[in-house]
């Protein structure tokens, strides 16, 4: 179950990095600036979300802190997918980001643990 959740979870991030991709080819720039700012846009988030929001992340902000920022991370991916004219997508990406978060939350983060209070017991 967990390994399924880890899945959509990572799938929601290429799905972030491509919506970033979109809006950079959207832009009225040369297609040099496009290209550029595509891969700016991806590696400013991609360095947010490792460092602080990845199963293996790097600094401590606590829970809320975290849920406050990947909140944010998928409101601004909801606001470009409907800029960019698919309202469907951006609701459907609500939906299974929150689905996601509920999931992963629910699942207990080590099963040695788990399976140490089963013996205690």
């Amino acid at each position: 179950m967990k390994a399924i959740a880890l899945g959509v979870r990572f799938a929601l991030e290429l799905c972030i990095l491509a919506s970033l991709v979109a809006l950079a080819a959207h832009l009225a720039v040369p297609i040099p600036a496009q290209v550029l700012l595509g891969f700016a846009f991806c590696a400013a988030t991609a360095a947010v979300w490792g460092r602080f929001l990845s199963p293996k992340w790097r600094y401590e902000i606590g829970a809320a802190g975290r849920l406050v920022l990947e909140a944010g991370i998928f409101v601004r991916t909801t606001l470009i997918l409907n800029y960019l004219g698919s309202s469907m997508l951006a609701i459907a990406l609500v939906f299974v980001a929150a689905a996601n978060r509920i999931a992963l939350a629910l699942i207990p983060r080590s099963t040695a643990n788990s399976a140490q209070l089963v013996l205690l017991a």
